[in-house]
């Protein structure tokens, strides 16, 4: 039986990353409820969704379920103040981590003013220890429940839709204080037991003090049912590591790894690298007695321009100052309550970082430390290496750093703005920002000439390396590989991509941080997003398609015929590149299939005409019916006046026409001009014939387009209003029509102001209701302006509502036709044939069928232009490749 198991320390649950059934839920400290302080003077923010890759969603999926079932997270219903974007990671194993994005709720959480311990205050506890005890608990912040009056706060969006946490979580920048005071609080009654967050460590003098000690201890876990983590919890020990110092019977003494970083410089090979060094050792001069004296042979090989040449004086000298600055004993105290720095700084080959804590502005050294990069982490760009070293700084430094507020000092301007809440960063980098996430901390630029953790990162002697994110490694490869279009190959998009010049340029740009190649510009803006993994470019998760792969891409994400909209959302989930979005509008509106089946055009603003000089002279006609009886009625319209005539007709003739509208103009007279639909009675030699011989001139409307014989349509709609209600009561509907023109002539029309018996008798009927005075002679002037103003208000208003647009069509131009006669749901929206424009009249043109010789007139929101088809060629220019 394992020791651990003798003492029944461990509680076996599952990992939240197993497969967790509803009914299986991962254990939480009893009797304890976080009540997280939120500052509501801060501004909530919603996050949009943030894409992840396709392949991943039904992972991300399960997931979820996972944490759901094991009472993690709920569903939200309705919506939340705060919403937080999920990163999914992937491990090296295959398994899936969410990971949320926290950054910008941490700025609303107020952290708790409470201390964390450091080793100095624990030293007293410790005299006489002899044996020692770990125990680790298992996911330690998922172990505390949150109130739910807090939960909003962790609000986070999928796909599937919001959840939160019901847990403390990693992420939330007050989580390492809140769970340090608790479970002090447990084992406050607990002998010889001392915790630093999820860490407790358990001593005794002897076996069995130190026994007792730890039934103790694990007598309170088990009632509050914390739950222990098997594999790192360490029993009876003779020695032990614990906040950065090693324990023993010995006593307590601090790691030599804080100084190993120093002790392992090798020799300068270059004045720079002489002068980082120098610049490290004035920083700390005041722990080196006679500092001029010691420093004097280093600095005569940096006066002007002597050649620099290493001897054996100068290596003797550069010994002796590691052994001054190398001592354990020169590094200060940490202090908790003092102002704390950390300094990182990334070579070519390796990564450097000073740990500095200030008493008032006397600075003081902790802790150094140095990592030689893998041959991976050597090909990472200039910002990536610079931000790994701030984020590996960290977290060598965690047991220092965690709880407090410090500054990370950086000579990389660029990292100030990434490291920001609001920055989208490369994947690489994101992965990383998002293990800061529980550490308060500024971002701060100071120069290259001030970082005295250059000589770190330089004279580290080189060392196998272990790599800093492996799982960060096999996440990016595998964003790679999920991002590939099915249709293309990986190695394909690797060849072109080392064939491409622009892409040459921009892994320049990448290595060197300097951007002002103007044939990369376009990629500048992005220049944050944009990563390398073995010469496949990336913005965020997406592929960044080279030049000659582009058009392959559009005609696959073009299959099935995508609208703009559609498409631009298809390619946008794997691919990118400059101008990605003109291009796929490009290629959707030069497709010919999808012209002929399209949408038509947005109808032009509308043309207003002006009032006509006096009644009776501008008049529109148009037929209504057949109503239930088999009746037409002809309705007649003066433009002027807004005066109407109406027959009522059994037939629809073109004689018939004739005769009624010989009656009217019997009693009112012939008017100059008729606007009129092109019903077969209206197009008729016989009516043509009438009215031109009686001087009447006849402006007919585009086919299809009823709206441009606006004025009669809408007295129609009138009329048919009333003929409804009429019906609807079993009325006498001719009886009614004619009360209805008896009101009309007398009301004041709106855009008018007038009635229309007023102006076009010059007085007012008389009626029902009493008239006190005659009517006076209409104001003209007064009518004109009251008439187009009205006007030119709906006409902007109804353009606006319609989405108006003038359409520059020229004659001879090539165009669809609209087609009016759809015989099923799956004809194209516009004839196949094309037709030339062989007159424009206003908002009306004639076109010619190129092949059947057909003449039509329509408006022009029922025509659409051919789009021109241009083969593209790849044509090169010098060492730049142009589509042609």
């Amino acid at each position: 039986m394992p020791y651990s198991d003798g003492f029944g320390v461990l509680k076996i649950g599952l990992d939240i990353n197993q497969v967790i059934t509803p009914a299986e839920e991962f254990p939480k400290i009893k009797d304890i409820l976080i009540d997280l302080v939120i500052d509501h003077r801060v501004k909530p923010v919603q996050q949009p969704y943030r894409r992840t890759p396709l392949a991943l969603e039904e992972r991300i999926n399960q997931k979820i379920d996972e944490l759901v079932g094991a009472d993690i997270i709920e569903a939200v219903q309705g919506s939340s103040r705060w919403i937080s974007p999920i990163v999914p990671i992937v491990k090296d194993n295959g398994d899936l981590r969410l990971c949320i994005d926290m950054r910008r709720a941490n700025q609303a959480i107020v952290r708790e003013q409470y201390p964390l311990p450091t080793i100095e205050s624990y030293l007293h506890r410790l005299a006489g220890a002899r044996l020692f005890s770990r125990l680790d608990i298992k996911n330690a912040f998922h172990q505390l429940e949150l109130d739910k009056r807090c939960r909003y706060i962790t609000t986070f969006i999928s796909r599937r839709g919001l959840f939160r946490y019901k847990r403390l979580m990693f992420g939330i920048n007050a989580a390492p204080e809140i769970f340090q005071r608790t479970m002090e609080n447990l084992l406050v009654n607990c002998k010889n037991c001392l915790n630093y967050i999820d860490d407790i460590i358990v001593f005794g003098c002897d076996v069995k003090e130190h026994d007792e000690c730890l039934n103790n201890v694990i007598k309170v876990l088990r009632a509050y049912n914390v739950l222990l983590n098997e594999e790192k919890c360490v029993y009876r020990v003779k020695e032990l590591i614990f906040l950065g110092h090693h324990l023993s019977e010995k006593g307590i003494r601090p790691l030599k790894e804080k100084i190993a970083a120093i002790r392992a410089f090798r020799e300068p090979k270059t004045r720079e690298e002489l002068q980082s060094f120098l610049g490290l050792v004035t920083y700390i001069g005041r722990f080196i007695p006679n500092l001029a004296t010691e420093t004097d042979t280093l600095r005569l090989l940096l006066k002007g321009d002597k050649i620099f040449l290493w001897k054996e004086e100068h290596k003797l000298a550069f010994r002796r100052l590691l052994e001054v600055i190398g001592d354990i004993r020169t590094l200060g105290y940490y202090d908790p309550k003092d102002r704390t720095q950390v300094i990182a700084d990334a070579s070519p080959v390796g990564l450097g970082a000073v740990l500095i804590q200030f008493k008032g502005e006397t600075p003081r050294v902790i802790s150094y430390a140095s990592k030689s990069l893998t041959e991976t982490e050597k090909r990472y760009c200039q910002t990536e290496k610079e931000a790994l070293s701030l984020v590996w700084a960290v977290e060598k430094f965690y047991i220092f750093l965690c709880g407090i507020e410090f500054d990370l000092i950086t000579d990389h301007k660029a990292l100030e703005t990434i490291f920001k809440p609001s920055s989208k960063p490369c994947a690489r980098i994101e992965r990383w920002v998002l293990r800061l996430q529980s550490f308060k901390y500024r971002v701060l630029y100071k120069n290259g000439k001030m970082n005295i953790a250059d000589s770190l990162s330089r004279l580290g002697l080189p060392k196998e390396a272990e790599p800093f994110d492996e799982d960060g490694e096999y996440y990016i490869r595998s964003v790679v590989q999920i991002a590939v279009p099915t249709a293309l190959s990986l190695e394909e998009i690797k060849k072109e991509s080392e064939n491409d010049p622009e892409f040459l340029q921009l892994k320049q740009a990448l290595e060197s941080a300097n951007w002002k190649n103007q044939n990369i510009k376009q990629y500048a803006p992005f220049r944050h997003e944009i990563s390398a993994v073995d010469d496949v470019f990336l913005r965020g998760t997406k592929i960044i398609i080279p030049r000659s792969l582009r058009k392959r891409v559009l005609e696959i994400a073009h299959e099935g015929h995508p609208g703009e909209s559609l498409m631009k959302r298809r390619v946008r989930t794997k691919v990118w590149w400059p101008k990605i979005d003109r291009m796929v509008e490009q290629h959707v509106k030069k497709c010919r299939s999808c012209v002929l089946v399209s949408q038509p055009l947005n109808p032009v603003p509308m043309t207003r005409r002006p009032l006509p000089e006096a009644p009776w002279v501008d008049t529109a006609i148009d037929f209504l019916g057949p109503l239930p009886t088999g009746e037409y009625l002809l309705v007649i319209v003066d433009y002027y006046s807004r005066y109407q005539e109406i027959e009522v007709m059994d037939k629809v003739t073109s004689r018939e026409t004739i005769n009624r509208l010989e009656k009217i103009f019997c009693r009112l007279g012939f008017p100059k001009t008729i606007s009129l639909d092109n019903g077969k009675q209206f197009v008729s030699r016989e009516f043509t014939h009438y009215c031109k011989s009686n001087g009447i001139k006849l402006n007919s409307v585009a086919p299809y387009w009823p709206q441009a014989n606006g004025e009669v349509e809408r007295q129609n709609r009138s009329i048919l209003k009333r003929l409804k209600i009429s019906h609807l009561e079993e009325r006498d509907w001719k009886r009614d029509l004619l009360a209805y023109l008896a009101m009309y002539y007398n009301t004041p029309h709106s855009v008018t102001g007038k009635p229309p018996a007023e102006l076009f008798y010059g007085r007012l009927l008389r009626d029902k209701i009493p008239l006190v005075t005659e009517a006076a002679t209409p104001n003209d002037e007064e009518v004109r302006d009251f008439d187009w103003e009205q006007k030119e208000r709906g006409k902007e208003l109804e353009d606006k509502k319609r989405g108006a647009t003038d359409h520059d069509f020229k004659e001879e131009s090539s165009v669809f036709v609209k087609n009016q006669n759809c015989s099923d749901k799956l004809s194209p929206t516009f004839l196949t044939e094309e037709f030339c424009i062989i007159e424009r009249r206003g908002n009306t043109v004639t076109v010619r069928g190129k092949l059947s010789g057909k003449i039509y007139k329509r408006n022009i929101s029922h025509i659409k232009l051919v789009p021109r088809v241009e083969k593209l060629q790849l044509k090169r220019q010098g060492e730049v490749w142009e589509l042609e």
